[in-house]
């Protein structure tokens, strides 16, 4: 359990970092390019800023596909 708490709050971190290098006025697209891309809706994406919720793999990569860089530490779902 103490595992699983730490995978969220460490994705959590590594999304919120990437999404906070950003100005303020680019973060609404990227909340917007997130919700098209990954089909959540915005409040999805603020639980998963927050640590509330995990991160399914599929969304990570997806997100790392949508923006072209790597966000997340990689797993083997991710490789191609």
């Amino acid at each position: 359990m103490a595992e699983q708490t730490t995978e969220i709050r460490k994705d959590s971190v590594a999304l919120d970092d990437f999404v906070h290098r950003h100005t303020k006025n680019e973060i609404p697209i990227i909340y917007d390019k997130i919700c098209e891309g990954c089909m959540v809706p915005r409040y999805t994406i603020q639980n998963w800023l927050r640590g509330l919720a995990r991160i399914p793999e599929l969304h990570k990569c997806k997100i790392e596909e949508i923006f072209g860089e790597t966000i997340f530490d990689k797993l083997e779902t991710c490789e191609k």
